[in-house]
C-alpha cells in the first residue's frame, strides 16, 4: 500500500520544478499525464507562478477587423522602457473588454468570449438577443473564497416611467446561468441612477460608479455572498470624466479635472480608507490638449513609484513623482490592462480551442510556428531536476 504522504511529496516536487520552467514547456506538460495538469492547474500553483513573475508587461489591442477571434500575437514591443504584449483584435475589444487576474472577458451583441490569451482557451457563452429597448451593464471577477470566474450581467427596460431591472450571473466554469436578486433602491435606483459601463474587479467584488443625481457613489458586489454594498468616493463633487481601476490590487478612482485647473487626482481604498496617492498637474508638460471630453485611467505603478497611464485618446505617458515629468511612450496604443502570464484553465469540455496565431486568416500578421517539442521539454526538466537535487 502507497504511503499518501509520498504522494503529496511528490507533487511538491513537481510544483518547485515547474515553478522554475518557462511559460511553454509548462503548457506541454499538461499534456503528459494526468497528475502533471492536475498539479499545474491548482489554484495553489496558479497563483504562485503569478506571484513570481518578474517581469511586469501591459495588454494592448493590435486593433485589426480581419473578423478572426482574439488571439494573442508572438512576442512583445516596447515603449519607452514598458514592454508591450499585443493581443489580435477589433478596436470594439478595447472599450468592451474586462478583466482578471490574467483573463479577459469581452461581450458582443449575442455573446460572450472568456479567454485565456496565454493558454490559448476561450469558452464562448450566449445571453441572450440584444433588444434597443433596454441598457445593459456588465461585470466581470473572481470569487475569492472558490477561485471560480464569474460575469454578472444588469438589464434595464425603462417604459412608461416603469423600471423592469434584471440581474444574473454566470459561472464561467460551469456554463450555469442564474439570477440574482437587485441591489435594494436605497443602493441603486435603476428609473434615476446611472450604472458606468466599465467596471472592475478587487478582491472577490465587483465595483461600477453610478450617478445618484445628487453626487456619486460605487455600487460593489461581493462575488462570493452575491449581496450588493455602496461604497462611499473620496470627495462630495466628482467630475464626469472619472474611472475605476484596479491598481495594484486596490480600488482606485482616477478622476480628471479641468477647471480651474488641469489636474489627474488618484486616490486608493486600503481597508476602507480614501488616500490620494497622485496629483499630477498635467498642464504644460508635454500632455497634448483636445477640446472635448478627455480623462485619464491608471495602468500599473512600477517599483519606483512611477507611474504608466493612458488616455481616452490611445496615448500613453508615464509620470516621474520625483522630477515632475511626464514622458509620451506613444501616441496609438490601446491600453486592455496589466499583462498577467497565468495558466487558469476554462475547464468546460465544450470549450473552443483558441486560434493559434499560424492559422489562416485575412490578416497580415504572419507567425513562426511554435517548435519548441517534448523532447526539449524533457531536456528541460531534466535541467532542472538537477538544479533542485544538486544546487550549485
Amino acid at each position: 500500500m502507497n504511503n499518501p504522504s509520498s504522494i503529496y511529496m511528490v507533487d511538491d516536487l513537481l510544483e518547485e520544478i515547474f515553478l522554475r520552467l518557462p511559460l511553454k514547456p509548462i503548457l506541454k506538460s499538461k499534456t503528459i499525464s494526468r497528475q502533471w495538469r492536475s498539479v499545474l492547474e491548482s489554484k495553489k500553483f496558479v497563483e504562485r507562478r503569478v506571484s513570481l513573475q518578474k517581469s511586469r508587461k501591459i495588454l494592448a489591442a493590435y486593433n485589426c477587423d480581419c473578423g478572426q477571434q482574439p488571439w494573442l500575437l508572438p512576442g512583445s514591443r516596447f515603449k519607452g522602457d514598458e514592454e508591450i504584449v499585443y493581443l489580435h483584435c477589433d478596436a470594439t475589444t478595447t472599450r468592451a473588454s474586462m478583466t482578471c487576474e490574467g483573463l479577459v472577458c469581452i461581450p458582443e451583441q449575442n455573446w460572450i468570449n472568456v479567454l485565456n490569451p496565454w493558454t490559448r482557451q476561450v469558452r464562448q457563452f450566449c445571453f441572450g438577443v440584444w433588444s434597443s429597448g433596454y441598457s445593459r451593464v456588465m461585470g466581470f471577477g473572481s470569487d475569492k473564497i472558490t477561485g471560480s470566474y464569474k460575469v454578472v450581467k444588469m438589464e434595464i427596460w425603462k417604459r412608461d416611467h416603469h423600471v423592469v431591472e434584471y440581474w444574473s450571473v454566470l459561472d464561467v466554469e460551469t456554463g450555469e446561468w442564474w439570477m440574482l436578486t437587485p441591489p435594494s433602491y436605497n443602493m441603486f435606483c435603476p428609473l434615476s441612477h446611472e450604472l458606468s459601463i466599465k467596471s472592475v474587479c478587487v478582491d472577490g467584488s465587483i465595483y461600477w460608479i453610478h450617478n445618484v443625481g445628487v453626487g456619486y457613489k460605487i455600487l460593489a458586489l461581493d462575488l462570493h455572498r452575491e449581496e450588493f454594498h455602496n461604497v462611499s468616493v473620496p470627495l462630495t463633487c466628482v467630475p464626469r470624466e472619472t474611472h475605476l481601476v484596479n491598481l495594484e490590487n486596490r480600488l482606485t478612482i482616477a478622476l480628471t479635472y479641468t477647471n480651474p485647473e488641469w489636474i489627474l487626482d488618484i486616490w486608493s481604498n486600503d481597508s476602507s480608507r480614501w488616500n490620494k496617492t497622485y496629483s499630477i498637474s498635467l498642464a504644460g508638460k508635454g500632455v497634448p490638449w483636445e477640446i472635448g471630453r478627455r480623462w485619464f485611467t491608471p495602468v500599473s505603478v512600477c517599483k519606483q513609484g512611477n507611474l504608466v497611464f493612458t488616455d481616452n485618446h490611445k496615448r500613453l505617458f508615464k509620470y516621474y513623482p520625483r522630477t515632475d515629468k511626464i514622458r509620451c511612450l506613444s501616441l496609438d496604443t490601446s491600453v486592455i490592462s496589466p499583462f498577467l502570464e497565468t495558466l487558469a484553465p476554462l475547464p468546460l469540455k465544450s470549450a473552443l480551442p483558441f486560434p493559434h496565431a499560424r492559422r489562416i486568416s485575412k490578416c497580415r500578421l504572419v507567425s513562426k510556428q511554435d517548435k519548441f517539442g517534448i523532447v526539449d521539454l524533457l531536456i528541460t526538466m531534466l535541467v532542472v531536476v538537477g538544479i533542485v537535487w544538486f544546487p550549485f
